[in-house]
């Protein structure tokens, strides 16, 4: 769904924008460049990635309010709560980056590994939780 909702937003700016009207060679080179921009980049590609996400926590909170069931519903909003971290880790990583280069580089280094295991590790958690969970109690597997 994620993809299907990226390609929608892709087309759409490079449609308003009127990029397929100017030739190749002028494409890199035009203030038309809507691809490259933060607005793009940073802003709308990580709201797309979150739509789905929140969603889907957010049913599953209705889920535990209308049932007051905390397993599943809980357990599964967590699984959807990590993933939504993760995103919004991963959206904002290369401005951390670009920040903390351009700032003190030297004194900032640390930060940025810190950073940077940080999201990895709560990435892999993030992994794991999600295959787990969806191998046991989606799929069934294993009991």
């Amino acid at each position: 769904m994620i993809k299907v909702f990226l390609d929608l937003a892709w087309t759409t700016c490079y449609i308003f924008s009127g990029d397929f009207l100017s030739a190749e060679e002028n494409h890199k080179t035009e203030w038309k460049n809507w691809q490259n921009r933060i607005l793009y980049t940073q802003v709308l590609i990580p709201l797309i990635c979150l739509f789905p996400l929140l969603i889907r926590f957010l049913q599953c909170v209705r889920r535990y309010m209308d049932t007051k069931k905390r397993f599943p519903n809980l357990a599964n909003a967590l699984k959807y709560a990590l993933s939504q971290t993760v995103t919004l880790f991963g959206a904002f990583h290369p401005l951390i980056l670009f920040h903390e280069r351009h700032e003190n580089a030297v004194t900032s280094l640390k930060n940025v590994e810190i950073f940077q295991m940080f999201w990895f590790g709560l990435f892999i958690l993030s992994s794991l939780y999600s295959f787990v969970w969806d191998v046991y109690m989606d799929w069934g597997l294993g009991r």
